[in-house]
């Protein structure tokens, strides 16, 4: 089978995150059983404009916004193909508009409230207006895919009558396995450093806990880093360390060390994170929002805490490091919920999708 995938990022991208880990992981696993993968993206500075890489060729050009009219017009310079894989972040890229082949949409998470803390006043009404009215308009007839419960509800609200979503979890990689924590409390954010994650909240957790020895590392970059430097040194901490970008190597060993992860994102469309500490025998405290608690298990893998509530967030924190007991009997039992997930699980459901869709539509031209 012929797939072509739009994505506005590709995990060679700066700001790369979950979202594009997802998609990769699948998409070499296409690579591998013999179909044809083909990915348009945005091209950051220092990447090529085209690449092969694990099966997967990459066509890279344009920015933020400028790729979506690039990965059209690269689009119709290529050969036919069996299916497209239209993937939004909070806007999609129109492919039924221009494309004459079958499209299945992917929709991580509904950015409607994403769009309110990122962008600009005129950017924010823009998108918000191309998610919330135009694309239920072009996609309604079009197979969706995503990736939790909640994301499945709010999908569901902004498409009205809908034919059903298809749900498709995330997995992990099988390098993420427990290891050696480290001898003094660990707590460990991994993620990019933007608004709507919250990071400020963590911080003035932290605040709260300046009675433990204890150190945070926050491992990722994003555009709300000096922000939060400033806050944190407002606040006295002298105990967070700005990790940056950290390499699949580099992130395993944080969570393997880390006595607590801590995810307090304002929305996720999963929280692949919250899974991969959970592989490390890593607990979880993450905010009760979309996403997030769907990958944390209460009680099992982590604790749930409202959003946006240091001093809950700051109490749950100080359960896990304080509890040895609890803490060591959640490492094991996150581990047995992170075995639910697969990537291959994941590459097979979703390629399942994939290839009813084709049928269907053949079977629609031949009749």
């Amino acid at each position: 089978m012929r797939i072509a995938i739009f994505n506005w990022r590709c995990l060679r991208h700066p700001q790369a995150g979950g979202s594009e880990a997802y998609l990769y992981e699948q998409a070499r696993r296409w690579a591998v059983q013999g179909h044809d993968v083909l990915w348009f993206t945005a091209r950051p500075s220092g990447t090529s404009r085209e690449e092969n890489h694990d099966g997967i060729r990459f066509i890279r050009g344009g920015g933020t916004y400028t790729v979506y009219l690039f990965a059209a017009l690269n689009y119709l310079r290529q050969a036919t193909f069996d299916v497209i894989l239209d993937v939004e972040n909070g806007i999609p890229f129109f492919t039924p508009v221009y494309a004459r082949v079958p499209v299945v949409l992917l929709i991580y998470h509904v950015h409607t409230d994403v769009w309110a803390r990122e962008a600009s006043w005129l950017t924010a009404k823009v998108g918000s207006w191309l998610e919330r009215k135009v694309m239920p308009a072009i996609y309604r007839r079009k197979q969706i895919v995503t990736i939790s419960p909640s994301s499945e509800e709010m999908i569901d609200r902004l498409f009205g009558e809908h034919r059903p979503i298809h749900l498709v979890y995330s997995g992990f990689s099988d390098e993420l396995v427990p290891g050696s924590k480290a001898e003094q409390a660990e707590i460990v954010y991994l993620g990019r450093l933007r608004k709507y994650k919250s990071v400020d909240v963590l911080l003035r957790a932290l605040h709260r806990l300046s009675d433990l020895s204890l150190t945070l590392r926050l491992a990722g970059q994003g555009e709300d880093e000096p922000r939060l430097r400033e806050l944190a040194a407002s606040l006295g901490l002298t105990n967070v360390i700005f990790q940056g970008y950290v390499d699949e190597d580099e992130k395993r060993k944080l969570l393997q060390r880390a006595w607590v992860v801590v995810n307090p994102s304002s929305m996720e469309g999963w929280g692949i994170t919250n899974i991969e500490a959970n592989a490390c025998g890593t607990p979880v405290v993450g905010a009760d929002v979309p996403g997030i608690r769907d990958s944390i298990s209460p009680g099992q893998s982590g604790l749930l805490v409202p959003h946006g509530d240091d001093n809950a967030l700051a109490d749950a924190i100080r359960l896990l490091i304080e509890d040895d007991t609890r803490r060591n009997e959640m490492s094991r039992t996150a581990c047995e919920w992170a075995a639910r997930f697969s990537w291959q699980a994941a590459s097979e459901a979703f390629m399942k999708i994939l290839e009813q869709e084709t049928a269907v539509t053949k079977e629609s031209g031949d009749e």
